[in-house]
């Protein structure tokens, strides 16, 4: 094995010996590889007294850690970057200036980063910094000063580079990174530490003793070790491509494919970011959320002009798409509503779509406008282009529309094609009628990251005077006169989110008809000197217009939670952390919140229903929730939603009680979840409303639990989370989404040994043959066959070869075995299955029916056609007699039986099976792909009868639909097309006095078949 060229990396005024513990205890361990350790130092005074000599800048320092690299270690070597505090912002900085430059190539070497307490958005560690620094100008420390710019797009130079990078190539290059923060740090915090980095954790220490253990034992080693150990393993299986790649220049423009990870679930991967196609093939609501406009609208009104006015704008053009695009909370999405709000005065149709669920939400507006079911399902199921049907029927709209994307903050996946937004083959294109808009919200303004085509529109926080309207809108001027509030506007640094939380505060405070004691904050003042240190800033710091992210929103929150703690609201803490275990998605609070469980739960101890209510209106009346109302769902369990800001959502999540217990927080989140989907039937329309709502939680606690690092995993709680997961694939595969269902599955079964369960446990197993299941609907059959057979031989010998779930197994195999034309291999097992389930469910049990169709095709297709007609006439009066004769496998049984009788030459029988499973066919259902079938199969009856005529009549309107559901291009198009043709010249004229609606006979003068 290769030696691992390990190089640390100090932080701000620090040097080597800062590792020295940690260095010396790696040495002498002897179950790792063996390993080399460099120490990168570079210079980093407080200040420099000597004026011939200058502090290096961040940008200096990461291009000689570069220099270094290529230099001074080994250029073979197999490197794992290891920084404290800013040493982590020079890796970064490093990374994404090589990628800047199309150096993604010399990446090769690097096998992993780990960043120990690293200031990712600087707010916490400026506010300490300042103490020590006493404002000096030292350019690494303005490098650290809260959500500086700079950082930021170096994050995201990171996510789109690194993070979400699918292939090795000049521009990107996968790299894993992780990040740890010190429990009880006081400068770098762990939700800063571990701020947009999936691949998080938490260790013992403060700021200065985290990378400083005593022992091997000791959490802050066992970390690093553990990520030592991941970089050996990927070194000796190095994934995408040779080992050797370092050493060699690719051609230019090539580029090496990169198949992620199958465990890979973290909110960084590719996999995260797809989250949207995890949706339903049901109707959802596409309507701007316009119950969020509670509140004036300040400080955007020349915003509002230029997008809505279609005008050039100085120097750049009009455009129909624009991004506007701005930190966390600083108003994007309630500026877009104000916009849909407007257009809708103007009558204009607006659809709103969240980014996170943007292929539903796509379909649902393609339905809308009028596409057909059927021609929907085909192109969601992956047989036509989502994005090209939506866009046609946008394109041919005869009213103007307004299309909102929000949240949009990896703008590659608004393009599911090849993540190239700039050949508008996505989610987001230009409308060809330029009076209709696109606006999308975003964190990414990068002008590379968006298309030329598009107009860019910065949202940054609110002058001091606007800010200081928003706060007297909401709070009234009985919490001070507007000179406090536009020092308080200053304090919160502009940021909407928080301004209208300090708002609602106030004004809670002073509306309440409750004493709440001295302590209380009553004005904008008081207010503003409490924020002031908790932020812990010295004595004439300036005033805090820097301050507009993480940090001082958490601080807002953190008031607004202690004047519930003292109305008696003491649960609103707990309420609002297990909110934060689930998805960022809407969350149905009057099924999911189940009054029972959380009594029963010891974090909610004696916690009644009417507390309940109470804590929600708390919370919502304090903008930490925010209610909604689904006016498209019918089911009132699922109606009435709560949403938390992405923000909020983030900082919660990383609140230190929740980290402490958060083997409770996940119990309870999982046995809630268990709860409200009992009862729901996945594989039914009817119950897709609540599923459509549950599943992007069950998924996210999957992610969220099972692939969480430093949790005490309770095999109750993961056998609870399995359960939810089977449910929720079998969803997505009843919906159409395979590959959706079949990225989750993936990950949970290759994932399952870190928490304790065996591939070959029940609960597995029961995955892996809903995997098999997804390969198979994507027409993989020699895959699912394999996987099938694994599955089969694990649940024969847990559950027996007669348990209802091993024939379920076996079905499917058969299935995949008739795929591949391999019929008779397919009776013997389908024969022994129907066996079996004549006892095991009944010889007319709904799957029992469907395995018996099964076995007769696949009798029909080795040619004996008498014994397939006597089994499928059998079938077809059980289906007759106990379901509807127009559901889908019904007339699928009249199909096989037309088959056969027009094998045996019965043709008038055959034609007589065809129109009663065509009876009252409507529209939509007329191009569903097994009525598409009928037609085909009826047409070739009446050609067969030289109703040539007639049979012409069928298959033109056959290829109409075929064309427009199908493309022209598919082989079944083809074949009708063909079809078509052949007849042309056989259609004699109408003959005259001919009774309408009598069957034209074509028989040539020869008596001959014009398709013979």
């Amino acid at each position: 094995m290769n030696p691992l060229d390990v190089v640390f990396v100090h932080g701000l005024f620090s040097s080597r010996r800062a590792w020295e513990q940690m260095a010396s205890l790696l040495a002498d361990d002897p179950g790792l590889p063996p390993l080399r350790t460099h120490f990168f130092e570079y210079d980093s005074q407080i200040v420099r007294l000597r004026p011939d000599r200058r502090i290096p800048h961040l940008n200096d320092i990461a291009d000689r850690l570069g220099t270094y690299l290529r230099d001074e270690v080994a250029p073979a070597a197999s490197i794992v970057l290891v920084s404290h505090s800013q040493g982590g912002l020079v890796i970064q900085r490093f990374l994404a200036r090589t990628l800047a430059r199309g150096g993604g190539y010399e990446l090769a070497p690097i096998r992993r980063v780990v960043m120990f307490a690293c200031p990712n958005s600087g707010a916490e560690f400026f506010s300490s910094l300042r103490r020590l620094t006493f404002r000096c100008r030292n350019p690494q420390e303005r490098e650290l000063r809260p959500l500086q710019e700079t950082i930021i797009e170096t994050h995201r130079a990171l996510q789109r580079g690194i993070l979400q990078a699918r292939q090795h190539g000049p521009n990107e290059w996968p790299l894993p990174i992780s990040t740890y923060a010190g429990m009880s740090d006081n400068i770098v915090p762990p939700y800063v530490a571990n701020w947009t980095f999936a691949a998080s954790g938490v260790v013992e220490g403060d700021h200065f003793s985290v990378i400083r253990p005593a022992i091997r034992a000791d959490s802050r080693y066992l970390a690093l070790r553990t990520e030592l150990l991941c970089a050996a393993e990927s070194d000796s299986a190095t994934v995408g491509g040779r080992a050797d790649q370092a050493d060699h220049d690719p051609p230019a423009g090539e580029a090496t494919t990169v198949t992620p990870p199958v465990g890979s679930m973290g909110a960084g991967t590719a996999a995260a970011g797809r989250s949207d196609r995890r949706d339903r093939a049901g109707r959802i609501s596409v309507e701007p959320p316009l119950g969020r406009l509670d509140s004036p609208l300040y400080g955007r009104a020349h915003l509002i002009d230029e997008i809505m006015s279609g005008h050039d704008v100085g120097t750049e053009p009009a455009s129909s798409v624009h991004v506007l695009h701005g930190l966390a909370g600083c108003g994007k999405s309630y500026l877009a509503l104000e916009i849909a709000r407007r257009a809708q005065l103007a009558d204009r149709q607006v659809w709103w779509l969240s980014a996170q669920r943007l292929s539903s939400g796509m379909r649902e507006v393609a339905s809308r406008l009028g596409a057909p079911s059927s021609l929907v399902d085909r192109a969601w199921s992956g047989d036509a282009s989502a994005t090209d049907l939506v866009w046609r029927f946008l394109d041919k709209a005869e009213q103007r529309w307004v299309l909102i994307i929000d949240n949009a903050d990896e703008p590659r996946e608004l393009d599911p094609v090849d993540n190239d937004l700039s050949d508008g083959r996505g989610w987001l294109r230009r409308p060809q009628n330029p009076e209709n808009l696109v606006v999308v919200t975003s964190r990414d303004g990068d002008r590379n990251a968006w298309p030329a085509w598009s107009r860019r529109h910065a949202v940054g926080p609110l002058e001091e005077a606007d800010g200081a309207l928003v706060l007297l809108a909401r709070a009234g001027s009985v919490a001070g006169p507007e000179e406090e509030a536009r020092a308080l506007s200053a304090a919160l640094g502009g940021l909407p989110l928080a301004l209208r939380a300090v708002g609602d505060y106030l004004k809670s405070v002073h509306t309440t008809q409750i004493y709440q004691g001295r302590q209380v904050l009553r004005d904008f003042e008081s207010y503003r000197s409490n924020l002031q240190q908790r932020l812990e800033l010295p004595p004439g710091a300036p005033k805090l217009d820097e301050l507009t992210g993480l940090g001082v929103t958490a601080r807002v929150f953190d008031i607004s939670l202690d004047l519930l703690a003292k109305r008696g609201l003491t649960q609103a803490g707990n309420l609002l952390r297990v909110l934060a275990c689930l998805s960022v998605a809407p969350v149905p609070y009057h099924r999911l919140l189940d009054q029972e469980l959380l009594k029963r739960s010891p974090l909610f101890s004696e916690f009644t229903g009417q507390q309940q209510l109470t804590v929600l209106e708390g919370l919502a009346d304090l903008s930490l929730v925010a209610p909604d109302e689904l006016e498209s769902v019918r089911d009132e369990d699922f109606r009435h939603v709560l949403s938390l800001h992405p923000l909020v959502h983030g900082i919660m999540r990383d609140d230190s009680d929740l980290r402490r217990h958060a083997t409770e927080y996940y119990a309870l989140t999982a046995q809630l979840l268990g709860a409200a989907v009992e009862g729901l039937n996945p594989d039914a329309p009817a119950d897709w409303d609540g599923w459509y709502l549950l599943a992007p939680h069950t998924i996210g606690l999957a992610r969220d639990y099972l692939q969480r690092g430093g949790i005490r995993y309770e095999r109750v709680t993961v056998v609870t989370i399995l359960e939810l997961v089977r449910l929720t694939a079998r969803y997505l595969l009843a919906t159409g989404l395979a590959s959706s269902a079949e990225e989750m599955l993936s990950a949970v079964v290759a994932n399952c040994p870190a928490y304790d369960v065996n591939p070959k446990d029940r609960e597995i197993l029961a995955l892996r043959h809903e995997l098999a299941r997804t390969a198979l609907e994507q027409q993989r059959p020699t895959e699912a066959e394999a996987l099938l057979r694994e599955v089969i031989a694990g649940r024969q010998a847990v559950l027996g070869s007669r348990h209802a779930d091993t024939l379920a197994s076996r079905h499917k195999l058969a299935r995949a075995i008739m795929a591949q034309n391999r019929w008779g291999e397919a009776e013997e097992e389908l024969t022994d299955i129907v066996a079996a389930e004549d006892k095991v469910r009944g010889p007319e049990h709904s799957d029992t029916m469907i395995i018996r169709h099964s076995l007769a095709r696949a009798i029909l297709l080795q040619g004996r056609t008498k014994e397939a007609e006597g089994m499928l006439r059998e079938i077809l009066a059980i289906r007759l007699r106990r379901w509807a004769p127009f559901e889908p496998e019904t007339r699928l049984v009249r199909q096989s039986l037309a088959r056969c009788l027009y094998e045996l030459s019965r043709f008038d029988e055959a034609e007589e099976q065809l129109r009663a499973a065509l009876a009252d066919i409507g529209e939509e259902e007329a191009i569903r792909p097994e009525v598409l079938l009928l037609r085909w199969t009826l047409a070739q009856v009446l050609i067969a009868q030289n109703g040539v005529a007639e049979a012409r009549e069928v298959l033109a309107r056959l290829l109409e639909d075929r064309e427009r559901v199908l493309g022209e291009g598919h082989p079944d198009t083809v074949g009708t097309r063909a079809t078509l043709e052949k007849l042309a010249p056989y259609v004699p004229p109408r003959q005259s006095g001919k009774p309408a609606g009598e069957r034209e006979s074509t028989r040539d003068p020869g008596g001959t078949n014009p398709l013979s």
